[in-house]
């Protein structure tokens, strides 16, 4: 049609024709693509501070924590999870509901984040202005139906971990003031060299655990200079004990802390009589004087 308009009218006319068709496609676009939307608030988290009081006396009295990421909803609606610190807009103005709950790197990897079961959200209702910021300071703590299935903070007199057959060393504790101590009385510590070079540890007595699809996790702090491993062994009806290796973990410089999710190996042995967890390492030949520490080991399950 544009075509037999064009035939009947001067090169000008036409010019100015086809300018006007386009300049009215243009804005029809423009106008659908960027409807009029209410200015953005804006949302920021430094971090969340973690609180034991709540669970003192179950979970222990360890503040420590690795919160990587906050999962926020929006009047029951997720906006998504933001690596922390973190600032976003949200598209919404006025009273609002919000939720935060912490995330973690699920079995130390980047790529899995998830937030943690066991850490209850922080919720409070704020008022989101246009173009303005709101800073919240979200704080958790574990749900009070979290339980610590196998605790060890090694402050007390002893400890429950003991080394297997496999081993040809055992773990200790730290003196009082030992300044690799990651916090309390003391920490766990296991040293390889020449003539002790394999290490395996277990908890002294088997513990239950749910299966079913439940949430369990294996959580410690620990800094090693040599690459270590983590597992259970699983005490089944006939009384055999198979080991099931879960993660190798690398050396790290500082003290660092990682949730191991369980749930699915605790699954698969649904006949299991009882689950220990285990530590262990053959020495590196790179590595003269390997040390392993370990802290604050727990199984988490509801």
């Amino acid at each position: 049609m544009v075509m037999k308009i064009l035939q009947r009218i001067d090169f000008k006319s036409a010019l100015f024709l086809i300018t006007a068709f386009c300049s009215a496609a243009i804005l029809t676009s423009c106008n659908f693509i960027n409807p009029d939307e209410d200015a953005p608030a804006y949302i920021e988290i430094e971090k969340f501070t973690f609180d034991p009081t709540p669970t003192l006396a179950e979970m222990g009295p360890s503040s420590s924590v690795k919160i990587k990421d906050a999962w926020v909803y929006i009047d029951n609606e997720l906006i998504g999870a933001f690596e922390l610190p973190a600032r976003f807009p949200v598209l919404k103005n006025g009273s609002a509901k919000v939720l935060v709950s912490p995330g973690i790197f699920l079995n130390g990897i980047a790529s899995t984040r998830s937030p943690y079961p066991f850490y209850n959200a922080s919720i409070q209702t704020i008022d989101l202005p246009a173009n303005g910021t709101v800073k919240l300071n979200p704080v958790t703590s574990y749900f009070d139906a979290a339980e610590c299935n196998y605790c060890e903070s090694f402050d007390g007199a002893g400890f429950s971990m003991t080394a297997t057959a496999q081993s040809d060393t055992v773990m200790y504790q730290l003196p009082a003031g030992d300044p690799n101590i990651f916090e309390g009385n003391s920490s766990g510590v296991i040293y390889l060299d020449t003539a002790n070079t394999i290490f395996e540890v277990t908890s002294t007595s088997d513990y239950d655990l749910p299966g079913a699809g439940a949430a369990v996790y294996l959580e410690f702090d620990y800094k090693i200079n040599q690459s270590m491993q983590a597992g259970l062994y699983v005490t089944l009806p006939d009384g055999s004990n198979p080991q099931v290796p879960l993660i190798t973990l690398n050396p790290t410089d500082t003290w660092n802390k990682i949730y191991i999710q369980l749930g699915y190996t605790v699954s698969a042995y649904a006949d299991a009589t009882g689950f220990k967890v285990y530590f262990g390492a053959l020495k590196s030949e790179d590595v003269a004087n390997p040390v392993f520490y370990l802290d604050n080991i727990k199984v988490v399950s509801f």
